[in-house]
């Protein structure tokens, strides 16, 4: 029998209260296509080629790219008089009646809708003469189509049309329509048409198709099942939008945070710099990877209010993707981008007459954000980063010093860039409030590493495990998210978790990924249109971050096989007020053991756990077990092959048996 021997009074650290939280980037069709709830791919005509997949003779075919016609329609795009010097493109289209276009959605995949559930649409129609519009919804099959929801809409002539200016419009014609339709069917590939009800020609821009049901009921919000998953991990923060979409692959394609604000319909395009990603198989098609910015800094701050998670922006510090064009701004040109997190923060923070702060309030969020961290660029590494931080952390911290800085410790966890960052941490111990560590190793590395805290400099910047995953196999397409992985991943945050004075923050990455079209695997959570599950790295992060103690408490196993760690959690619970996270010394204060225990056993083990500060003779356990074969993977047709088991135990004498390759986690008291 193995026993553990905890001391519940001998407090050794504070535990992080941020520890366990996400990390969202825009990969695999995580945003548009994905968490963004928007149904309509390219919605404003706006795709484009670009230098990294050529310039195209016929431009057109990339603005028209997710649409086809429907019948012997004629379908251009024109220039003239657009909607708004933002999206200069619009579509035109003529022909016989029940003629017209069809959105095909992302990925060419159509989109997911539920009988009874109503779905909102938006619109910017204009025609020469008035005439008939129908929207419909419709499932298109080899043998059939059958219409699921329709409305139909009037046009009216340029002539007719109010002489009023809408959305920042450069002409005055253009007729704004917003719509409600009902899906009278449930179906997995639903398509949006939009047809002639008579013959004629009419010009569309800006065609938008949301659920009404988006998560916490938000008009420009996120996909309810993902943002659900989410919500059930309790995450303590969230980093965002990135990642290599922070850096992007040209300046151009830099990711612009007030590139993203104010209306949808005034918020530029971008390409997905993950659309030519040489780690995606042969043959898998991403050139339709664009980002509509619909989801923009204001919707991530939400994001974060909605979650209970604190946000951690991520922002460019003057330099692409190092591993590609790696281009520099010049040090003497660096001000527009540290004005940009200038502004960030007075948008986060600033009050209602502000400049930026107006513009939050503007938006429909007067009150505060209550911005504290921001990383200072992202997977960065070289004297080239770090000249431009310094130059960064001086006007950041003498304008905001309550603001905790982020930098970067580069691309993996040893070796001559991480050892020239660990040198710069040295000479600057005070610049930095934590550095990002990034992780994408064998589950033998994760192992290997269980104690890789236990004796770093304290009076070093504090570590951000910003991005871990454990990768079974070399070649992307081969890595696998099974429970071996998970397992290791498991048994590497006991160590975070016992070093948490230091490792103040940790997420798995990345976060989402659309099967069939991802770029890279292994991931958090998979979807497709109208399905989700969690890996069974999912449920490890989920375990760990929903049952975290306050504080790190003595405890000595006698089994190398077990890796352990423990924590009192103490709470008030005063005339049944709702417990906090800070315990006075009254009758009141209630405490509870937090026992997390990973077996790299392929053996049962028993176990016995001694404390005399909380008798094992008058206290209830909650026991949280997770154990599957080692190669066991979660899939859509398996959704809980790989899932907690609770257990509840009225009376627990501190005896029990876990199981070979688990995960184990005690809530005693």
């Amino acid at each position: 029998m193995t026993t553990i021997t905890v001391n519940a009074e001998k407090k050794q650290h504070e535990i992080s209260p941020l520890l366990y939280g996400i990390f969202f980037e825009d990969i695999n069709y995580a945003g548009d296509g994905g968490l963004y709830a928007e149904l309509v791919a390219n919605r404003s005509f706006s795709y484009y080629g670009h230098k990294h997949i050529g310039e195209a003779e016929d431009r057109a075919e990339y603005h028209r790219m997710c649409w086809e016609l429907v019948g012997e329609a004629e379908f251009t795009v024109a220039t003239e008089r657009p909607l708004n010097e933002v999206h200069t493109h619009y579509a035109r289209v003529s022909g016989k009646q029940g003629t017209g276009i069809r959105n095909c959605g992302f990925c060419n995949e159509g989109f997911a809708v539920k009988e009874g559930a109503e779905y909102r649409f938006t619109c910017y129609v204009r025609a020469k003469k008035l005439c008939e519009l129908n929207v419909c919804i419709t499932e298109a099959q080899p043998e059939r189509k059958s219409t699921i929801g329709e409305r139909s809409i009037t046009i009216k002539s340029n002539l007719e049309c109010h002489k009023e200016v809408v959305c920042g419009a450069l002409e005055t014609d253009w007729q704004k329509i917003e719509l409600t339709i009902q899906a009278q069917a449930t179906c997995k590939h639903a398509y949006l048409e939009l047809l002639l009800a008579e013959e004629g020609e009419v010009e569309l821009a800006y065609v938008s198709l949301f659920p009404a049901d988006t998560y916490k009921g938000r008009r420009n919000g996120m996909r309810r099942d993902l943002a659900e998953l989410l919500k059930k991990m309790q995450p303590k923060f969230m980093r965002f939008p990135g990642g290599c979409i922070v850096e992007g692959r040209s300046f151009e394609n830099m990711y612009r945070w007030k590139e993203t604000l104010g209306e949808v319909t005034e918020r530029r395009t971008n390409w997905n710099r993950w659309q030519l990603e040489e780690y995606q198989p042969e043959g898998r098609h991403s050139a339709d990877y664009y980002q509509s910015y619909g989801l923009g800094y204001y919707e991530y701050f939400l994001l974060c209010e909605d979650l209970g998670a604190t946000p951690l922006p991520v922002m460019n510090v003057g330099m692409t993707c190092q591993w590609h064009e790696a281009l520099l701004v010049d040090l003497t040109e660096l001000t527009p981008y540290i004005q940009d997190i200038l502004d960030l923060i007075e948008f986060a923070n600033g009050t209602p007459d502000t400049v930026w702060g107006a513009k939050r309030a503007a938006m429909g969020h007067p009150e505060p954000f209550g911005l504290e961290y921001i990383g200072i660029g992202n997977e960065q590494w070289g004297k080239e980063y770090f000249e431009r931080y310094e130059v960064f952390q001086k006007e950041i911290t003498e304008r905001y010093p309550e603001i905790k800085l982020i930098t970067c410790a580069g691309w993996t966890a040893e070796g001559k860039d991480f050892d020239t960052a660990q040198e710069w941490m040295k000479a600057h111990r005070k610049e930095a409030y934590a550095v990002d560590e990034h992780f994408y190793k064998s589950p033998e590395w994760f192992l290997a590493n269980l104690h890789r805290y236990d004796n770093y400099d304290r009076t070093l910047p504090k570590v951000f495990a910003g991005e871990y995953a454990a990768h079974t196999a070399g070649e992307v397409a081969e890595r696998r998210n099974n429970w071996y992985a998970a397992l290791c991943e498991a048994a590497f945050l006991i160590g975070v978790e016992r070093n948490s004075d230091h490792v103040v923050m940790a997420c798995y990455a990345p976060l989402f990924a659309r099967a069939g079209h991802q770029q890279w695997q292994p991931d958090l959570i998979w979807f497709d249109n109208d399905r989700a599950y969690g890996t069974p790295s999912y449920y490890v992060q989920q375990l760990f971050a929903t049952h975290q103690g306050d504080w790190q408490v003595e405890s000595i196993c006698d089994d190398a096989e077990l890796q352990v760690c423990v924590a009192v959690k103490e709470a008030m619970a005063t005339d049944g007020q709702s417990a906090g996270n800070e315990c006075e010394a009254t009758a009141s204060c209630e405490k509870r053991l937090i026992i997390k225990i990973v077996n790299l056993s392929a053996e049962e083990k028993e176990i016995c756990i001694r404390t005399e500060q909380m008798p094992s003779d008058n206290v209830g356990a909650e026991i949280y077990e997770l154990y599957a074969d080692l190669d066991a993977e979660n899939s859509f047709e398996q959704p809980d092959r790989v899932k907690p088991i609770k257990r509840v135990l009225e009376r627990f004498d501190g005896r029990y048996t876990i199981q070979g390759n688990s995960v184990t986690i005690f809530e005693i008291g």
